[in-house]
């Protein structure tokens, strides 16, 4: 079986540089302070491997509730997670189960992590109006640096103007136009997190549980 637990660190936090300036610190910050007091969000993540996309989907639902997906492009199916207060389940098998209290618990962990605004850990600068998407956002970018891998990339966060909140996160090669390594793009409408209904029949409900 594959592992039941699956980590939210790497979009909990880590993946927010520093900010070079006082100014574009204090707007890009306010913008993830802002994101973590919504009442749900969504983000989904892209990073490409050597045998395709790595997505993952975690949708975050105020005060207690989330759901967290991995499609590995090395798997036949998808790892999830449900985690609604001090109770979790699991599908990693083609059916979900709820899980005992010691992996409950750690997914009650990584969610109480995950409401925690990102922290900064390289240098950006404010870019003004700059185009994503055909769409136009207040940009927020990296100068070039190494990645992991040696390769030179740069990152830009886009905020929505309208509303203050970041709606993409990317990550790309400094020197060409190809498909970004990272993509992690925020949502914040129609998010709804529920207990799996197979496991909820004929016990009590989860509101019953809380």
């Amino acid at each position: 079986m594959r592992a039941v637990v699956l980590s939210l660190a790497a979009l909990a936090g880590g993946i927010f540089p520093a900010l070079a300036d006082d100014k574009c610190k204090g707007e890009l910050e306010a913008a993830f302070v802002k994101q973590r007091a919504q009442p749900a969000f969504r983000t989904v993540a892209s990073a490409q491997t050597l045998n395709g996309p790595l997505i993952r989907t975690i949708d975050f639902v105020a005060p207690d509730a989330i759901y967290n997906k991995i499609e590995s492009p090395t798997e036949d199916a998808p790892v999830e997670t449900i985690g609604i207060g001090k109770w979790a389940w699991a599908n990693t098998e083609g059916g979900w189960e709820e899980q005992p209290p010691h992996n409950a618990q750690v997914v009650a962990q990584e969610r109480e992590a995950y409401k925690v605004p990102p922290k900064a850990a390289a240098d950006f600068t404010c870019l003004g109006t700059v185009k994503y998407e055909g769409k136009a956002f207040v940009g927020y970018g990296t100068a070039v640096a190494k990645d992991t891998d040696g390769m030179d990339v740069v990152t830009t966060v886009y905020v929505a103007p309208e509303t203050g909140l970041p709606a993409y996160y990317v990550t790309k090669s400094a020197k060409s136009d190809g498909p970004a390594k990272f993509v992690a793009a925020y949502s914040y409408e129609g998010i709804t997190v529920t207990a799996p209904n197979e496991l909820l029949a004929g016990s009590e409900s989860s509101a019953d549980k809380k």
